[in-house]
C-alpha cells in the first residue's frame, strides 16, 4: 500500500519514506534478508538508505519517482510505504488537562 502523500511528494522530487516490510517469522536474520533484497532491487534508482532497523521490519529511505515505482513492484516484500513525518518534540500531542 502506497500512501497518497508519497506519490505527491515524489512527483515534485524526493521524499523521505518509511518502508514496512513483509517478513515471515520476524527474526533478525529474516529482517536483514528482506532489507537487503529491497535495497538490491532499488539499485540504480537513486534511492538512499537513511535508517535501517535491526529488530523491526522497516527501512527509512530517500526516494524519487523511480524508487517509488520499484517499491510498488515489490508486493511480496513491501507492505506499506508512507512519508516519514518527523514529530516536533516540543509539541505536546496529548496534553493531560
Amino acid at each position: 500500500m502506497i500512501d497518497p502523500d508519497v506519490r505527491a511528494s515524489t512527483s515534485n522530487g524526493t521524499a523521505r519514506v518509511v518502508v514496512e516490510l513483509r517478513v515471515s517469522g520476524g527474526d533478525r536474520a529474516g529482517i536483514t534478508r528482506a532489507q537487503d533484497e529491497v535495497l538490491a532491487r532499488l539499485a540504480g534508482t537513486g534511492a538512499r538508505l537513511a535508517r535501517r532497523y535491526a529488530t523491526v521490519p522497516m527501512l527509512v529511505l530517500e526516494i524519487d519517482a523511480a524508487g517509488l515505482a520499484r517499491l510498488e513492484d515489490m508486493g511480496s516484500l513491501v507492505t506499506r510505504v508512507r512519508v516519514d513525518a518527523l514529530a516536533d518534540p516540543t509539541v505536546d500531542p496529548a496534553p493531560w488537562r
